[in-house]
């Protein structure tokens, strides 16, 4: 049963129902399953790693305020728009190097839960509208089948469309920007090219691509529009100043851990850090954050570099705290909050940083 695993693809993870439910919700006999197919299958363990990274980027894109008892219906909800199959009519597995090279991106529109006001609805800057007043001839693909459909773009970057989606993109790419409409949900494999930014258009924002990779939520009925960045940089701005000389300075630039939120009624955006921050240095470096009855203030900076996140505190006052401890598998906030409650401090997350307040120790 277990020998189908030899040869999954992240796409076959993706769509893999007992695999999703151990990311969403492990337990030891998941956990102890899943050990097993890496035991028996080691070149598998980068392949489940990436899988398991984009299920729960998907999972965190799905978040809601919604009832608890609606979260699994949301989820497949979720995996029938996202979940990146072979496509339709041309049986081939996506590459592994769409996750090691150029710029991706989950893009989820149009699905929906909230209620968006009515007033806010009509002069919202749909997909319709966007591509309606478009300046070059569009070619447009439409997903009406059952699973996700690969489309290669002019310049060589691909998408995984969504069942139930569009995607409207200039046919050669002449231009000086690469522009893209997106209605519906679409993965995006952005081959990089400097002097051609990738621009797309979702409802009210605009996301360019600056480098790496980022995952953009705005379903056509809610209130806002978030974009969190994964690795790189990514620039974010609201739609109406684009035709300005510099619409980047209207907006915000994002680094990793970072997510922008656009509320579309007031056209304002905000800064904070991602629900569960990533650490963004390479695991061999991680090793080396071991720290024996160290300076508190040696281990704020050590995560600062781990998380790419500013810690802000008085050096003065916590340099007499010390700490033994490592940054191992716990989140970054699950790791504040212990060594905030062994020194007698406190943190709160203001516009992306981490701001901690304490008092000298004995």
């Amino acid at each position: 049963m277990i020998e189908k695993y030899k040869t999954y693809s992240v796409e076959d993870y993706l769509a893999d129902e007992k695999f999703i439910d151990w990311v969403n919700s492990p337990d030891r006999e998941a956990d102890a399953f899943w050990a097993g197919i890496i035991a028996a299958y080691p070149a598998q363990k980068q392949t489940i790693r990436q899988a398991k990274q984009i299920t729960r980027q998907l999972s965190e894109a799905a978040s809601s305020p919604v009832d608890k008892s609606d979260v699994r219906e949301i989820w497949q909800q979720i995996d029938t728009k996202i979940a990146t199959h072979r496509p339709a009519g041309r049986q081939q597995p996506m590459p592994r190097s769409l996750w090691l090279t150029a710029a991706s991106v989950i893009l989820m529109l149009g699905l929906g839960w909230a209620i968006y006001d009515s007033a806010v609805s009509e002069k919202a800057l749909g997909y319709e509208k966007l591509v309606r007043t478009a300046e070059n001839p569009l070619k447009e693909v439409t997903n009406t089948g059952a699973k996700t459909l690969a489309v290669t773009l002019p310049d060589g970057s691909r998408v995984f469309l969504a069942t139930n989606s569009k995607l409207s993109y200039s046919k050669d790419f002449t231009q000086k920007t690469r522009d893209v409409y997106l209605s519906g949900a679409a993965f995006f494999d952005v081959s990089k090219n400097p002097e051609k930014p990738f621009i797309v258009y979702a409802n009210e924002l605009v996301t360019k691509v600056l480098g790496t990779s980022f995952s953009i939520k705005a379903f056509d009925t809610d209130s806002r529009v978030t974009v969190a960045v994964k690795t790189g940089r990514v620039s974010v701005f609201a739609n109406r100043h684009r035709a300005d000389v510099d619409p980047e300075t209207k907006g915000i630039i994002l680094i990793p851990n970072q997510q922008a939120d656009f509320q579309r009624e007031n056209e304002t955006i905000s800064r904070s850090l991602i629900e569960q921050p990533k650490i963004v240095i390479a695991k061999k470096e991680l090793e080396k954050f071991a720290f024996n009855n160290a300076p508190v203030t040696e281990i704020f900076e050590a995560m600062e570099s781990a998380y790419g996140v500013d810690f802000l505190f008085d050096p003065e006052i916590l340099s007499s705290c010390r700490l033994t401890t490592s940054l191992s598998e716990e989140t970054l906030f699950e790791r504040l909050d212990v060594i905030c409650e062994a020194i007698g401090a406190s943190y709160k997350v203001v516009d992306a940083q981490i701001v901690i307040s304490g008092r000298k120790c004995n």
